[in-house]
């Protein structure tokens, strides 16, 4: 079964093709965030390199979050239109959780090491989750203080063995000194790496179906939480009075 891996949760898109025997073929973005405009061409190119057509498809796979919003509502609807015009299953996997293969004896890029994965989400907060050698989960993925994964890293008697991932890396950099900081080519998750891990949970879980082939954000939107907590309301208030007094 030929596996289609989308990843586009980060700056760099990707997408990549797994053949029956795991070999994988893939493709990044030129530019950062340029997702939609790259993702269809570059799919394209892998089929003619690999001798295939999108009706040789058997699993449409895609990292659902979290990351950049934009990005991820791009990966998401490209997977569900695909799936639902092939008619072919879809599974989503967690973008925190693909790290898990750094992890593992025998994957690739596998480094014998931990691994901190740390998503920026602003004001010291991220998306982030921590595993351990051959995969133990530390901290699960969720939304976290920076000094959460920090703590969690810190508890282990082989801290010095965890690796850090994610943008987090760039943008808490004057707070990970003397860390063990992935390499930036490294640093980012891959659509390869999403291919592996949604084959591997197709074959546990089966499919998730195009119709519940959601995002998962795990934080609602700097807009909507403003609208939730009234702070909208405040400040179109404060707006209409600066207005009125002018």
């Amino acid at each position: 079964m030929y596996v289609l891996g989308i990843e586009t949760t980060g700056p760099v898109g990707s997408v990549a093709v797994m053949n029956e025997k795991g070999q994988v073929v893939s493709r990044k973005t030129s530019e950062k965030m340029s997702h939609l405009r790259e993702l269809t061409s570059m799919t394209e190119e892998i089929f003619r390199e690999m001798g295939i057509k999108a009706s040789n498809l058997g699993l449409i796979t895609v990292s659902i979050g979290p990351g950049s919003f934009t990005g991820i509502r791009i990966g998401v609807t490209t997977a569900r239109t695909l799936a639902q015009a092939l008619k072919i299953p879809c599974k989503g996997v967690s973008s925190l959780e693909i790290f898990r293969e750094k992890t593992i004896m025998g994957n690739t890029n596998y480094t014998g090491k931990g691994a901190a994965i740390i998503y920026n989400a602003r004001r010291g907060q991220v998306y982030g989750a921590v595993y351990g050698p051959r995969s133990l989960e530390i901290l699960p993925p969720g939304p976290y203080m920076l000094e959460d994964v920090l703590d969690a890293v810190s508890s282990q008697e082989d801290r010095e063995d965890f690796i850090f991932y994610g943008d987090g890396v760039d943008a808490y950099a004057d707070r990970l000194e003397g860390l063990a900081l992935s390499e930036e080519d490294d640093r980012y998750p891959t659509a390869a790496m999403v291919a592996r891990l949604g084959r591997k949970r197709f074959d546990e879980e089966g499919d998730d179906g195009y119709e519940n082939l959601l995002p998962d954000y795990m934080r609602i939107a700097e807009a909507e939480q403003k609208l939730r907590d009234g702070t909208l309301q405040r400040m179109q208030e404060e707006k209409k009075k600066r207005y009125e007094g002018n």
